[in-house]
């Protein structure tokens, strides 16, 4: 029988509700947090998954979730009490508090996958919703799609054939009056308009350029499943409906120029709605190249992917940072390889060095002697083809010594010969660069974590997550060589790092620490 929550209930509430936080953020694990009458957590081994404690079933485990929870506390025989799992253990309690609270403000719906398909069209499904938008010279008839989406009437997004090949038996069709009018099963969509359907929420967004007039009243697409939401933009430039946007997981955006924006148009786009993940799209057919799609993904004001056609994505994915180029952890215990765990830019040990596996700002890391002891990789980044950033953690060091330099090239990251300050040589060609340099000593003996960035416009220097000296750039001269880590690039005398360095990482876009 169930009984409301009394005022001691409410109490003994809250309590638990500390002890979930303190295992939300670490102070306890579940397993050694007590709960009434000194009953254990649920360990690990029984835990309930996101999924199981998504209580209010909207895919975001959160204070709807211990409302539901709050509400039958104590209760015996009830849905919420699931730990341990799967039967639970005849009460709502402290095991069912602190199996929510290990999932808070997770994402609790099952993966999405997206597939460009080329050019403009997308392929987005979470179980049985499969979604079509703009399909478009397609090999394959799979006749799996529930929902298609058409952008506007324009013969490279709307392609009746195409639409037949993935339409399976029950597809309906979202598009703007005039191609939505063609089929029976169909609804007609405008700029601003929400269409709710089964498992699915369309909006649509104005679309529109010079080439593709307002009046027109086509669309892109913002398609939520569950808690996600991905912009599909279709043919237009930046508009106001579009810098208006927010909460976007995934945003195509078209970078191909000509008919809609171009890959600097594009990127900018997104300093204003700040998507999590950009993906350019409307390339690789009759306009816009991989270049222009790479240009995008290296200025984009957020994290960008460049997919190649019929590549998918999953949304365990989408957190992951795409522009990472080659990434050195440094934390082999032996051998004369470091690896690089992003990619294969492995690098070779020179001389010496000595693998510290438990002496690492993160893990471990590799100690250089100052005379001979370096580190050469292939060939990762041209400076010269726009942005990047390059960060790194350094113990040691001194006066004149270089973190990272380019065979060929210039030294990326150093301590300037002055005083050990940060510094850099990346410049432009002209007669007046010169290195930048900040006032922030790093050879003090204490981990520092330091990085250099260049935006296309301007070039920084950070320590410890702190920017600390920024000037004007130009793009610095073209070098294809490979990496020195911990040696100057010409590997002269006394440019050899002497201490430790950890964890270096190579985007191809200015991140900011």
């Amino acid at each position: 029988m169930r009984t409301k929550p009394s005022h001691y209930a409410a109490i003994e509430i809250a309590a638990a509700l500390v002890s979930g936080v303190l295992v939300l953020l670490g102070g306890a694990h579940a397993d050694c947090v007590f709960g009434q009458s000194g009953t254990t957590a649920v360990s690990d081994a029984c835990e309930p998954n996101a999924c199981e404690v998504d209580f209010h079933q909207d895919e975001m485990i959160d204070f709807r979730d211990f409302a539901r929870l709050a509400e039958h506390w104590r209760d015996a025989n009830s849905t919420v009490d699931v730990a341990p799992w799967p039967a639970g253990d005849g009460a709502v309690d402290f095991n069912d508090l602190s199996a929510l609270m290990k999932h808070w403000l997770q994402d609790a719906g099952r993966p999405i996958y997206i597939t460009w398909l080329g050019h403009a069209s997308v392929r987005i499904a979470k179980e049985d919703v499969v979604i079509y938008v703009d399909p478009l010279e397609l090999q394959a008839s799979p006749q799996d799609g529930t929902l298609i989406l058409v952008t506007h009437s324009h013969s490279d997004h709307y392609s009746a054939p195409d639409i037949g090949k993935v339409s399976g038996p029950a597809a309906q069709i979202i598009a703007p009056a005039g191609v939505a009018t063609n089929y029976a099963r169909r609804l007609s969509i405008a700029p601003g308009q929400i269409i709710e359907l089964p498992g699915v929420r369309i909006t649509g967004v104005a679309a529109y350029n010079t080439n593709h007039p307002k009046t027109n009243n086509w669309v892109g697409f913002i398609i939520e499943l569950g808690s996600k939401r991905i912009y599909v933009a279709g043919d237009t430039d930046l508009t106001p409906e579009m810098k208006a946007l927010t909460d976007i997981d995934v945003a195509f955006l078209p970078a191909g120029g000509t008919y809609t924006m171009n890959a600097a148009q594009a990127a900018d786009a997104t300093r204003y709605f700040k998507p999590k993940l950009a993906i350019p799209y409307h390339w690789g057919r009759s306009v816009g190249t991989l270049a222009d799609a790479q240009l995008f993904a290296r200025t984009a004001a957020c994290n960008a992917k460049v997919m190649s056609k019929g590549e998918t994505i999953s949304s365990e994915d989408w957190d992951k940072d795409f522009s990472v180029a080659a990434y050195w952890k440094l934390d082999e215990a032996a051998g004369d390889v470091a690896r690089d765990s992003n990619g294969s830019n492995h690098g070779t040990l020179k001389g010496d060095p000595n693998w510290c596996p438990a002496d690492g700002r993160l893990d471990g890391a590799l100690e250089l002697d100052g005379v001979d002891d370096y580190v050469s990789t292939p060939f990762v980044l041209n400076p010269s083809t726009g942005a990047f950033s390059v960060f790194a953690w350094v113990k040691g060091g001194a006066a004149g010594q270089v973190i990272l330099s380019q065979q060929t090239g210039v030294n990326w990251l150093m301590a300037d010969a002055s005083g050990g300050v940060l510094a850099t040589d990346l410049k432009d060609s002209g007669r007046t660069a010169k290195p930048l340099k900040s006032s922030t000593i790093i050879t003090d003996g204490e981990w520092r974590r330091v990085g250099v960035a260049f935006d296309g416009t301007s070039r920084m220097l950070y320590v410890d997550q702190v920017q600390v000296a920024k000037d004007a750039q130009v793009t610095p001269p073209p070098s294809t060589g490979g990496l020195y880590i911990g040696a100057g690039s010409t590997l002269s005398a006394g440019s050899f790092w002497s201490g430790l360095i950890d964890d270096i990482r190579i985007h191809n876009r200015a991140v900011k620490p």
